[in-house]
């Protein structure tokens, strides 16, 4: 037991311990000398503590039997920000920050992890009012005009983030610029739409919309925080447009360019180039190609996690983007595409004979529409694909 702090040794001017009236030289803890008493013994001579107990060990007494008396709460949480108070300011540790283990999962089944990760919010993709019109031809052309100027805006930011960050070892895996890139597709689709003429005008950043910053924004944030977040990008809009496109493009063929499949310009691309990828042989095996490469990419559990959460993040952005486009619409505030341009005499005008790799391409595809079952993400094509498997 420490010594009592108002007994210490004392000159013989001293009045001794300030709470007893014995002049003492001795400490409390101190044998009288040649006496070799016990600490009862010892402290039997304060006056004080024969008056009233020893006021600085009643105190001790007193303050334990208040922390017993107090009940433990059943669910005890940290304050980090009160206890990095009693942290130096070297220590190593933040603790109130999350410490990401480096160990570089052997299978983590990134293309399932993004289809179970976003079953729900693909739900809502389907329900969009915008998307509803579109797959049953209820779209006008200024409507799908300005689908093809927001799309062009975030392929355009997409494949230059892509590229940017190509050497990252999990966009190394999906890299396939020459295969998969649509900025030109778009560019050629608009130029059909819009005439050549007024080109730069609506693909000016000027025009962008507040969904389209907001999706453009999206991306390069999550480039800062991991540029492996833009695995999630790439797989939602080219497994898309690779599993639904050609059905869209048969939708907008009737309801958009007027024609049927009896006119002789049914097999043009002219106007549809965004759905065609002329350099993919069979569709299906490079989506199982690509879906491989995924489950390949050398990634840590919390990227997987991010990686996830990034695939959610990409169907709210293309949900926006497609309400957008119907309250813009709703406000009469579209871009008009010019009246006076005949779409379907500019598609017959333009015929251009199918190519044989195209055909053997689309056959292929026919045959094994069963296979394509797997993509599950944000775009207007994987929609068409799942309503098309449901009918």
């Amino acid at each position: 037991m420490s010594a009592c702090p108002f007994s210490k040794p004392v000159e013989e001017s001293d009045s001794g311990c300030p709470f007893g009236s014995s002049p003492k030289t001795q400490t409390i803890n101190e044998s009288p000398s040649g006496t070799g008493g016990g600490l009862g013994e010892r402290m039997a001579t304060c006056t004080t503590y024969q008056s009233g107990g020893c006021p600085i060990d009643n105190k001790a007494k007193d303050d334990i039997e208040d922390l017993l008396s107090v009940q433990a709460p059943r669910s005890l949480s940290l304050n980090g920000k009160v206890l990095d108070r009693f942290l130096p300011e070297t220590y190593p540790i933040k603790i109130n920050k999350y410490q990401e283990s480096q160990e570089i999962l052997d299978d983590p089944q990134l293309a399932m992890a993004m289809r179970q990760g976003t079953k729900v919010v693909h739900r809502a993709a389907e329900d969009s009012v915008f998307t509803r019109r579109f797959l049953k031809g209820d779209i006008t052309k200024d409507e799908y005009g300005q689908y093809l100027r927001s799309l062009y805006f975030v392929y355009k930011s997409m494949e230059a983030l892509l590229e940017e960050h190509q050497n990252d070892p999990a966009i190394e895996m999906i890299y396939f610029p020459d295969e998969l890139n649509r900025e030109q597709t778009l560019l050629d689709d608009l130029s059909y739409f819009y005439g050549h003429e007024r080109l730069a005008e609506v693909t000016h950043p000027d025009t962008m919309t507040p969904a389209v910053k907001q999706y453009i924004a999206a991306m390069e944030e999550a480039c800062k925080v991991n540029p492996a977040l833009m695995v999630s990008h790439s797989y939602a809009r080219y497994l898309g447009d690779l599993s639904g496109g050609q059905i869209l493009a048969k939708r907008l063929k009737k309801h958009i360019l007027h024609l049927e499949k009896e006119d002789s310009s049914w097999d043009s691309r002219v106007g549809l180039s965004f759905y065609h990828f002329n350099n993919i042989g069979n569709q299906n095996e490079f989506k199982n190609m690509y879906r491989q490469q995924l489950d390949e990419a050398p990634v840590t559990a919390r990227t997987k996690d991010l990686v996830v959460a990034e695939a959610v993040r990409c169907f709210e952005l293309n949900i926006a983007l497609f309400d957008e486009i119907q309250a813009l619409s709703d406000s009469d505030q579209l871009h008009k595409i010019d009246s006076t341009k005949d779409v379907t005499n500019a598609s017959n005008t333009s015929k251009q004979q199918p190519s044989l790799d195209w055909l053997l391409q689309n056959v292929s595809s026919m045959s094994s529409w069963t296979a394509a079952g797997m993509a599950a993400i944000t775009t207007l094509g994987c929609v068409a694909y799942l309503r098309y498997r449901r009918a």
